[in-house]
């Protein structure tokens, strides 16, 4: 082998060499296989403090999280705008005889503007509500808004599932109904 190609070789290997020492290290140090389980698409949360059962949409194409509301209403409490509001729970969701209205107050965060598939957009509040996945509380921001025609009165988007869930699209319920959580970090992700 002449001289100069054998110096692009051994070039050429030091740069592989080196990218691939590299690449492993950082894929070693944001590795999510660490510290997020596998959860499907559809599984089952609580929402706290009331112990909501709720079937749950963990949807990694929407950004934003959504809870059904109905009753919707702002009001005022020590100079901050807050919601008053009802989740509704039909029977299959929260494992009792009957649908449930859950009565909730929280404080407004702000507002978002959500584009709508097939529609104009529509201004939403946004409030923070604790959510227990797979024995795990967390604090997470939602839009309210009436999700009665949709299967699922819970969506978790990106935001939500960021760093705690590795999502497995062809499975529905792996992790169960996990009734103890860990109590949430307080930690909210916008």
């Amino acid at each position: 082998m002449h001289l100069s190609a054998l110096r692009r070789y051994a070039t050429a290997s030091f740069a592989a060499l080196y990218l691939m020492l590299t690449g492993a290290a950082v894929h070693a140090a944001v590795d999510p296989h660490e510290t997020a389980e596998v959860f499907g698409w559809v599984e089952w949360t609580y929402i706290e403090p009331h112990h909501i059962h709720v079937k749950t949409k963990l949807d990694s194409g929407a950004k934003t999280s959504s809870l059904s509301a109905v009753d919707i209403e702002r009001f005022e409490r020590d100079g901050a705008t807050w919601m008053r509001f009802h989740v509704p729970i039909s029977a299959s969701d929260g494992g009792t005889e009957q649908a449930q209205l859950i009565a909730m107050e929280r404080k407004l965060e702000r507002e978002v503007l959500i584009k709508r598939h097939g529609g104009g957009p529509s201004r939403r509040p946004v409030v923070v509500i604790s959510v227990c996945l797979g024995g795990h509380s967390f604090d997470t921001p939602v839009t309210l808004t009436d999700r009665s025609r949709f299967n699922y009165p819970l969506l978790l988007g990106r935001s939500a599932l960021r760093g705690r869930v590795l999502l497995d699209a062809g499975q529905t319920y792996i992790n169960g109904a996990v009734e103890n959580c860990t109590p949430p970090t307080h930690h909210t992700r916008h």
